[in-house]
């Protein structure tokens, strides 16, 4: 279970290890959004490390590990910078709205001519770790690399969470 207070989250597994990157608190009313990420990193350490660094213009609310352990990294009521140039359902610049929750996760993968498939960064995959899926912007199919069940299963409880606590409408 978790419990928030003064836009910290406490419970098992959950750390804070704050990042520098942020544009200052929400206007009220938000976050009214989640949008959720993976990293395309490869471990939670490795992510957590480019999302406090000063220098590297970007940053998340959360990062969620492949065994459930999360990290915090900025308040809830204060303004991430994982969206980017962003836009849903008419509304442009996400940031402003949203809470940033970062899956540790190798992202798109590479078929191997051996069966297996590699990321960006050469680690190896076994078939077992990958699916296939078609995203709305590719025109093919593409080779992704699975979450775990522990950190889907730790990611609805937080998104759970989040959204008793604030007026959170939208997940994406």
């Amino acid at each position: 279970t978790f419990v928030i207070n003064e836009h910290l989250v406490t419970g098992e597994d959950v750390s804070f290890t704050p990042s520098p990157n942020t544009s200052g608190l929400f206007e009220k009313g938000c976050p009214d959004t989640i949008v959720i990420h993976f990293t395309a990193g490869s471990s939670l350490t490795s992510s957590v490390n480019v999302l406090t660094n000063p220098d590297s213009g970007v940053s998340a609310h959360f990062a969620v590990g492949r065994s459930g352990n999360i990290v915090q990294m900025l308040p809830t009521n204060k303004i991430a910078w994982h969206a980017g140039e962003s836009y849903f359902e008419g509304r442009s610049g996400l940031n402003q709205y949203s809470i940033g929750i970062e899956l540790d996760n190798a992202g798109q993968l590479k078929e191997r001519s051996d069966g297996t498939y590699e990321s960006w960064f050469g680690k190896v995959f076994e078939k077992s770790e990958v699916f296939e899926a078609k995203k709305k912007n590719q025109h093919a199919t593409g080779y992704w690399h699975k979450y775990s069940d522990i950190q889907i299963s730790r990611t609805l409880t937080l998104c759970k969470k989040l959204c008793e606590h604030y007026q959170i409408s939208t997940i994406v």
